[in-house]
């Protein structure tokens, strides 16, 4: 799911700056507010999903 979008950094306590993802990539990939993503920066910068372990009733069922 291609998507490109232009983000505006915003500070984040003292020195830090953040971005937001986009909407339709979080919905996507079924993101939700303390799931990980693994940032990857060199040139350019390469976000991913980490994928979520198995709880022990999913490898079960």
């Amino acid at each position: 799911m291609p998507i490109k979008v232009e983000r505006i950094l915003f500070r984040v306590g003292e020195g830090s700056l953040a971005v937001t993802l986009p909407k339709a990539w979080v919905t996507y990939n079924h993101l939700k507010p303390g799931d990980t993503v693994e940032v990857i920066a060199n040139d350019g910068v390469l976000v991913r999903v980490k994928e979520k372990p198995e709880t022990a009733s999913e490898a079960e069922g």
